[in-house]
């Protein structure tokens, strides 16, 4: 993760430990359910924005990527997934199969490439049972 978003995920990260420490106090969250609901409402606001000022576009988008790293740390605290890295890593490494072309054609290898990512997906899962 570039630095920006390394500071913002450990930012997330002592927010969510943070309310597990207080979860009897923190009636309000509800575990990565929160982060879920909470996404989509900014998303929904972010769109909103689009035809404002960018500060309001950008200030929503920020919301959005809060949230994002909030429902991963949330998930991480849930056991659901092993690192806010591994999911960053996973997505560098499925966009890369599918952009990092000498010659880009959409329409060439683009649906192959994600057939072939959904077998090693599969593989892996058969693999870790």
């Amino acid at each position: 993760m570039n630095n920006k978003i390394e500071l913002l995920n450990n930012l997330s990260e002592k927010r969510i430990k943070y309310f597990l420490l207080k979860w009897d106090e923190m009636t309000w969250y509800k575990w990565s359910r929160t982060y879920w609901e909470n996404l989509k409402w900014e998303i929904q606001e972010a769109e909103a924005e689009i035809n404002t000022h960018q500060a309001y576009l950008e200030d929503e988008l920020w919301d959005v990527l809060w949230d994002y790293l909030c429902l991963l740390n949330s998930l991480k605290s849930e056991w659901k997934i092993i690192s806010v890295e591994r999911v960053m890593d996973r997505a560098l490494t499925k966009f890369s199969w599918r952009i990092n072309k000498d010659t880009w054609d959409y329409n060439w290898d683009w649906q192959e490439i994600k057939k072939m990512q959904k077998v090693k997906i599969e593989e892996e899962i058969k693999n870790t049972k």
